[in-house]
């Protein structure tokens, strides 16, 4: 006579088991819930960084940007093409290059954007501005406004005590002049005011100065020219979709021209920051990875005392015509059900944390950009820690009950 697995496993539960067992089985639950819960709160916190990351490296980009596949500039009347493709919501010109600034004794390199109002539709560049205001002034008259980065300001010495803004000046070469032969006629100079000051990480503060478009024309000689057009998608629109579509639709409306086009999204731009903090991710993954195969060994722990102290009840079903792959099955169950359970717990425990950190910032971060420490749950993070707590452990446990039970069998 055979029993069912499901017999024989209700039978070897239903039976009085050691006080040591059930303490072993519940230090094994504790502990894969507490590693799940450790990979949900360290993911999540992976994600809410790379959040950060892109909002703040990305303040100065719109969704997608129209760059020259080679050379510095684009006609900036290209421009008008972008009204006619579906999901640009907004688009502004940028030209962009290395300029001189000197205030007083203080000089330095740093890289001079030129916009137009229409830059604020597509950027959170007034969202960084902390002192005075976002006025880049008209061109027209004889003292352009200027918007500094924070670290550029500082290493200028511009005080903004002052009733008017202060001064500096920008200086750029002019094309066809040798430095070594016109020396300082080598260079065009404008004066501008610090007429405000924005900050948004240590990087971009102190190589960034925003100046009116037709001011940085007018500096680089670069009248109707632009380095790019900055595009913000619409709603519905992802990066992807959008850079396709522009690329499809300027490039059959410029004809031979349009092969000097290209798209970069956001995100490609910066794709070393993206890529530097989903290695960092997926290697904590692993790490805990391991650290769930040790903390599986407690399961085996448990599996252990629970078959010497079954013993007897196996040689009972042995005798009445249990096959082994049956023992085996009935003990496994009882790992997996270890596992799921403690692998369950600690998803709900990770979650509760990363949502309560993520609506009341309980670790606050003093001094950053940020008051609390940033995290985002993502479906995908859970379902895999789940997921790899259930084929650890699972696999594991078979392993585990297979040798013990045909250990037993043969002694």
């Amino acid at each position: 006579m055979r029993l069912p697995v499901r017999l024989a496993s209700r039978y070897l539960v239903k039976r009085r088991s050691g006080t040591l067992v059930h303490l072993i089985s519940g230090i094994s639950v504790t502990v894969i819930a507490a590693v799940a819960a450790a990979m949900v709160c360290v993911l999540s916190a992976f994600n809410g960084i790379e959040d950060l990351v892109k909002d703040l490296f990305g303040t100065l980009d719109a969704d997608v940007a129209v760059v020259p596949r080679s050379g510095a500039v684009l006609p900036e009347s290209w421009g008008s093409l972008l009204d006619d493709v579906p999901g640009v919501a907004s688009w502004a010109p940028v030209l962009e290059d290395e300029a001189v600034v000197r205030a007083d004794e203080a000089v330095r390199v740093a890289s001079l954007l030129g916009v137009d109002d229409s830059y604020n539709a597509v950027s959170q560049i007034e969202g960084a501005v902390f002192e005075g205001a976002y006025v880049l002034g008209d061109s027209s008259r004889d003292v352009r406004c200027a918007c500094l980065g924070l670290g550029v300001r500082s290493e200028l010495s511009l005080r903004s005590d002052d009733v008017e803004p202060p001064l500096f000046s920008v200086s750029a070469p002019i094309r066809g002049k040798k430095l070594a032969r016109h020396r300082e006629r080598a260079f065009r100079t404008l004066a501008l005011q610090a007429c405000g000051t924005f900050t948004i990480n240590a990087d971009l503060d102190t190589r960034y100065l925003l100046v009116p478009l037709r001011t940085a024309q007018e500096l680089l000689d670069r009248e109707g020219e632009v380095s790019r057009f900055e595009v913000k998608a619409k709603d519905g629109w992802s990066q992807e979709d959008l850079a396709k579509e522009l690329e499809t639709v300027m490039g059959k409306a410029l004809g031979d021209q349009g092969a000097l086009l290209s798209t970069l999204t956001r995100d490609e731009k910066h794709k070393f920051i993206t890529q530097t903090n989903q290695a960092e991710k997926w290697a904590t993954f692993a790490i805990l990875s391991f650290i769930l195969v040790v903390a599986a060994f407690n399961i085996m722990a448990s599996l252990t005392m629970l078959l010497l102290d079954k013993k007897h009840d196996l040689e009972v079903l042995r005798a009445m015509g249990m096959p082994l792959h049956m023992m085996e099955q009935a003990f496994g169950l009882q790992g997996l059900v270890i596992n799921v359970v403690g692998g369950l717990v600690g998803i709900a425990v990770g979650t509760a944390l990363v949502l309560g950190q993520a609506q009341f910032g309980w670790l606050e971060l003093q001094g950053s950009v940020v008051p609390a420490y940033p995290v985002r749950l993502d479906a995908g993070d859970v379902l895999g820690t789940l997921a790899m707590v259930v084929v650890v452990g699972g696999l594991g446990s078979s392993a585990m009950v297979r040798h013990l039970i045909r250990r037993q069998a043969a002694t």
